[in-house]
């Protein structure tokens, strides 16, 4: 008897945990319909919550670069150039398949 009550526990439990899931899947996808969600903010969140996701939060990555490189000048250091050469031997370099 006590089988079957733990089994009915776990049946009854397992169905909430479906239900929970369906019902924050469907928020999801309203939310998403009405626009109330960026992309970016969809990107920030998920990287929020999940430690293997990288998140950039920012958009374009060659003003960033163009901005980083100015601090440095104005920070007396030197921006060294590289040749197509070296940019593609780093890019094979960096390149692990994925």
């Amino acid at each position: 008897m006590n089988y079957v009550i733990g089994g009915l526990v776990g049946l009854t439990g397992l169905g909430a945990g479906v239900a929970i899931v369906a019902f924050t899947e469907k928020a999801g996808e309203k939310t998403v319909e009405r626009g109330g969600l960026s992309e970016n903010m969809a990107t920030s969140m998920s990287g929020a919550f999940m430690e293997d996701v990288e998140v950039s939060s920012v958009s374009d990555v060659g003003d960033l670069v163009s901005r980083l490189e100015e601090a440095l000048k104005e920070a007396g250091g030197e921006v060294e150039e590289l040749s197509e050469e070296e940019k593609q031997r780093i890019a094979e370099e960096a390149d692990d398949g994925w």
